[in-house]
Parts: structure tokens; sequence; C-alpha cells
């Protein structure tokens, strides 16, 4: 039976993201982005509980990919979509959103084919790439300093967030893994953790942006790996 326990949480986190892009759909941007940090939430605990019970499997790896695809690759394109065509009045520079599921299918695809079972990545992860455009509907509409709005409702700045992290999701760059249960075993992740929490804490939505794109530099000047 226990087997069975991380395939329920890949499956719920699955109808979660599924459920994010009819809240897109319905123009409830701040439900569907956090629908996306639960399904994030849950794609740590899936492979944590896999690796804890000693259950995982090529079935449970293609599964939680598959489910990868939906929450980090269709929900947040589907979000960026309509938020640039409702939120901000980008209809025309809105098509590029669907870069992201694009790049995030191949991003995917290289992981299941190439990379090996590991706490490092070959760019970047499918999840850190959502949270960067989650961020941006959240910001918008719980941030009180109207230039950053501004600022990241510019097309000029989506479409280079688009561009930019659909190629760094298939870039030859190693990505840190920040697993639940060998977080303890490394000091500079359990430092980073650490600084991560204390921005979130201080700076609320923004600090879900500020993190993230602290975590691409960690990666490409390598400070967790050194």
């Amino acid at each position: 039976m226990k087997q069975f326990i991380p395939h329920l949480i890949t499956l719920t986190s699955l109808c979660i993201g599924f459920y994010s892009i009819i809240e897109s759909a319905k123009i409830n941007f701040n439900t569907a982005s956090h629908l996306i940090i639960i399904s994030f939430i849950l794609d740590g605990l899936d492979g944590f509980l896999a690796r804890y019970f000693n259950t995982q499997s090529n079935f449970g790896k293609q599964l939680d990919s598959f489910s990868d695809f939906v929450n980090f690759g269709l929900a947040p394109g589907f979000l960026l979509f309509f938020y640039m065509n409702e939120e901000v009045g980008l209809q025309n520079t809105s098509y590029l959103a669907v870069l992201i599921p694009i790049f995030s299918t191949i991003r995917l695809a290289n992981f299941n084919t190439k990379e090996k079972n590991t706490d490092n990545f070959s760019g970047l992860t499918t999840p850190a790439n959502a949270l960067i455009f989650i961020s941006i509907p959240l910001i918008n509409q719980f941030n009180n300093l109207s230039w950053i709005n501004q600022f990241l409702n510019l097309p000029e700045i989506i479409s280079l967030l688009i561009v930019v992290n659909s190629m760094l999701l298939i870039a030859p760059i190693k990505t840190f893994g920040l697993r639940i249960d060998n977080i303890l075993l490394n000091k500079r992740k359990m430092t980073f953790v650490f600084i991560s929490i204390c921005i979130l804490y201080i700076f609320k939505y923004i600090g879900i942006l500020i993190v993230t794109l602290l975590y691409i530099l960690a990666s490409i000047f390598r400070i967790i790996d050194k």
C-alpha cells in the first residue's frame, strides 16, 4: 500500500495543476498562482516519500514528469497568457507564453532520457521556472510599490523573461537540487534555504521572484556546489 502513497500525491498535484488552468481561464490569477505553489510543495513531498518508503520506480518517474508538465509547463503558460491578455493588455506579446510549455516539455524529456538520479540537474528546473512566472501576477496584486509592478508588466521585460528562461531550461548549466532529505546534510544548501525563508518573510510575494533569481545565480556561479 505504501508504494501508492507517492503516486496519489503526484496525481493530487496533477489535479491541482489542472484546476489552476481553469482558474486562469476564469481570470482568477491569485487562485491560479497559489494552486501552482501548492503543486510545487507536493512535488517535493512525493519524491521525498518515494525515497523514504524506498518505492522509487520508472513508473513513478514518468508519472512525476507528466505531472510536472501540467503543473509547471501548461499551468504557468496559461496563467501568463491570460494575465498578459486580460490584466496588462499585452495581446500581441501574450503568445510568447507558449514557449513555457514547449521548453518545459523539452526539459522534462531530457531529464527522463539523459539524467541520472542525482542531487543536481542540467538546466533550470521546471518548478523554479514556474515560480518566476507566477510571481508576476502575485506581485502585481499584492505589492504596493507601483514602479515594480509597472516594470514587471513592461512587454519588453515579460518577453525577455520568457525567452531567457526558456533557454535556461535547456541550457547545459548545472543547477542544484533541494531535496527535503538531503538539505540537512549540506551546509551551503541549509544556508540557502534559511536565507530564502528570511527573504520570503520580509518581501512576501516579491521574495518568490528574488529567491528564484538567487537560485539561478547560485547555480550558474556554482556557489552551492563549490
